[in-house]
Parts: C-alpha cells; sequence; structure tokens
C-alpha cells in the first residue's frame, strides 16, 4: 500500500486529481488524505494536474434554469447581425416554417487541411447543441459526410454528460457509398458510433449495406424491378423504408449534412454520374446540391430539366424528399420535435441552406458563420427583390 505522506509533488498532483473527479471529494477532504495538507497546498496540486491534463475540468451550462426566450436571445446574439429578424421576416412573408437557428465557429481557411481543422473546431463547438436536440429524439435517422462525423467526435471529446437511461434508434438513410465506406463517414458506421455514444447497451441498428448506392439509369425496366425488389428484401432497407413498420414513418430527427453545386452528393459524385449517364459538369449547372444525397434543383429551370433532376433522384436508393418533408412537417407541428436538422459549414453550403428552407426542409439549422453570413445574404437578396 502506498504511502501518500512520502511521494513527490507530482505523483500527489495525480491522486488529488483521481479524489476530485472520481469521488468528488472537497480540497479539504483530499488534504486530510494526503497526510494533512492545507487547502491552498491541495488547490496548487490540483491547478498543476490540470496543466498535466491529468484533470480536466468540464463545464455545463445548466439551462433548465433559463426560459426559452432568453435562450433564444442568446442564440440570436451569437449568429450574425439582423440574420434571424430577416429569416423570421423572409419566412413569414413566404408562408414556410422558420427553423431554428445555431451559428458556431469553425475559424477561417478552404485549403483542404484548414477544412479538416475547421471541422474538427466546429465539432466541438457545435456538439453539445447536437446533444441536446438528440436526447430529446427516440428514431433518428443517420446522413452521411465529414461534418457529421466531425460532430460526433466533438460529442465524444466532450465529455459531456449524456443521458442514457433512455433507448434511441440510430438508423442509417443513405446506402453505402463505396468511395466513403473507408473513410468512416458513412451513414451506417455514423449511425453506429451515434449509438455507442448514447446508448447504454449498444444494439445492432439497421445498416443500409449489401446494395448499391444507385441504380444505373441505362438498365432496362425489368432489371431495374429486379434490383429494387432486391433492395428492398435486405433487412436494413426493409427495416428503415420499406417494411409495415418501417422507421422512416416514427423518425422525430433527421441528421444531415449538404454538399454544394460543385461538389453535391461530397465523395460520390463519380458514382452518381456514371449511373446517371451524363456529364459532371452539366449536372453541376442545374443542383444547388444536395440533402444527404438527394439532389437540390436550382430555381427557375425548365419543365423537362426538373424532370431530369426527378429522374436522378429515383436512382438513389436512400432517403427521398418526401420522406424529409414529412419528418420536417411534423417537428413544425410538435415543436417538441427536433425535426430535420441539418448540418453545415463553408459558405457555398449557405446557398443550398437557403434553398432548403424556401422549401420547407429545415427544422433545425447547426452552422458555422461563414454559412450562416452567405444564408443572411440570401435572405436579404429576396427580401429586396
Amino acid at each position: 500500500m502506498m504511502d501518500v505522506k512520502k511521494l513527490p509533488f507530482e505523483e500527489r498532483a495525480q491522486c488529488a486529481a483521481y479524489m476530485r473527479a472520481t469521488h468528488n471529494m472537497s480540497q479539504t477532504e483530499i488534504g486530510k488524505i494526503l497526510g494533512g495538507l492545507s487547502q491552498p497546498h491541495v488547490s496548487r496540486l490540483l491547478k498543476h494536474a490540470e496543466r498535466q491534463n491529468y484533470l480536466v475540468i468540464e463545464q455545463r451550462f445548466v439551462k433548465e434554469q433559463f426560459s426559452d426566450e432568453w435562450i433564444r436571445q442568446m442564440d440570436e446574439f451569437l449568429a450574425p447581425s439582423g440574420l434571424n429578424a430577416d429569416l423570421s421576416k423572409f419566412c413569414g412573408r413566404e408562408g414556410i416554417g422558420m427553423p431554428r437557428l445555431g451559428v458556431f465557429e469553425s475559424g477561417p481557411g478552404n485549403t483542404e487541411a484548414a477544412l479538416a481543422q475547421r471541422r474538427t473546431r466546429f465539432g466541438r463547438t457545435a456538439s453539445g447543441r447536437l446533444i441536446e436536440l438528440i436526447e430529446k429524439s427516440t428514431v433518428v435517422g443517420v446522413a452521411w459526410g465529414r461534418t457529421i462525423k466531425s460532430l460526433a467526435e466533438g460529442i465524444a471529446a466532450s465529455r459531456q454528460p449524456i443521458n442514457k437511461s433512455r433507448k434511441t434508434v440510430f438508423a442509417a438513410v443513405c446506402a453505402e457509398l463505396v468511395s466513403l465506406a473507408q473513410h468512416g463517414y458513412s451513414a451506417s458506421r455514423l449511425a453506429g458510433t451515434f449509438d455507442e455514444l448514447f446508448n447504454e447497451a449498444p444494439e445492432e441498428n439497421p445498416q443500409l449495406t449489401g446494395f448499391p448506392a444507385y441504380v444505373p439509369r441505362h438498365y432496362d425496366e425489368n432489371m431495374c424491378r429486379s434490383i429494387w425488389q432486391y433492395i428492398s428484401d435486405t433487412p436494413g432497407y426493409h427495416r428503415v423504408f420499406s417494411g409495415p413498420d418501417a422507421l422512416i414513418g416514427k423518425m422525430d430527427m433527421l441528421i444531415s449534412s449538404v454538399g454544394s453545386s460543385n461538389t453535391p452528393v461530397l465523395g460520390s459524385f463519380e458514382e452518381l454520374v456514371q449511373a446517371g449517364g451524363m456529364r459532371a459538369d452539366d449536372l453541376r449547372q442545374l443542383v444547388v446540391g444536395d440533402l444527404g444525397g438527394i439532389l437540390i434543383p436550382k430555381t427557375g429551370l425548365s419543365k423537362s430539366r426538373k424532370t431530369l433532376i426527378d429522374d436522378l433522384n429515383g436512382l438513389w436508393t436512400g432517403i427521398k424528399t418526401e420522406h424529409v418533408r414529412a419528418i420536417a412537417d411534423r417537428a413544425f407541428s410538435d415543436p417538441n420535435q427536433s425535426g430535420v436538422v441539418v448540418v453545415a459549414i463553408q459558405k457555398e453550403r449557405g446557398d443550398t441552406v437557403f434553398e432548403l428552407i424556401c422549401r420547407g426542409l429545415v427544422n433545425e439549422l447547426i452552422i458555422d458563420h461563414t454559412a450562416a453570413e452567405r444564408l443572411h445574404q440570401r435572405v436579404s437578396e429576396r427580401l429586396a427583390a
């Protein structure tokens, strides 16, 4: 048995950190255990433990003590000046649902290295909001993407207390994209990650694996029908989309990132253009981006071009627009539901976010300042038109 009175300063600091963090002991109590040390001496030990990362001080704002109106005002304060007011005016004028807005810091830079750092920072700063939304949800659909992965990593790194007493079902809503599977941010992988973070006893949640993300457009009708029948019969797809008790009809939350017109369906663009049988540049001219793999057409397209986008979306074996709309509508009717939660960083994503708001497909925005500023610009332009 160790003799704490003979321990050097470094080891005493480690002992003090353990007692403080795992047994919630006061500094006076720690001092007694460590051989009659004074409270100031224990304080120095704990400060040293913090500097050496033996002790991590976690902070949680007790929102329960404040009104929803106070929280709303704080969120407005942190967003670009005037955005909430202009967005409210725009949504009221257009008769569309007003999304709740959360703007978080991500940092500067657009190189690959800088974007990786921005996603990490955004994941840390926005993780608390995502925890709140998930904890009040029962069935959560999970799309794919690097930003969602960063948020999951931010939740894990934050060590924020998570209520694991209630079971939350996490279900992938996007099929396994070949180019994403190896990177760990496919929908099925991310759904499994959230399951481990939020459930006491993680289970085998439905995964959309074992079938293609797109059914090639050039296949004849009989071939397409056979492929879709095979997909519908796979256990994961059946559980999420096609069964009599399908989870898609019970989802009270959907987590999705968005793509831009330059990089729609990021990471699987080649898969899409090959399945669609068209040139990549031609497709970029038609869409503003995507939501969880669903292509979002630009406004003002001809009827034939809109039909083309509908045809391309028909190739996608993941979540459909009508599913997203149903989830959003349920949340607009019941404010206690989180609904469609869109996460995004970078300026160009602001254009996609704006188009989704115009279509009434967003209940909650978790975005960075650059995306928020671009969104504000688009809203201001529309109000002035």
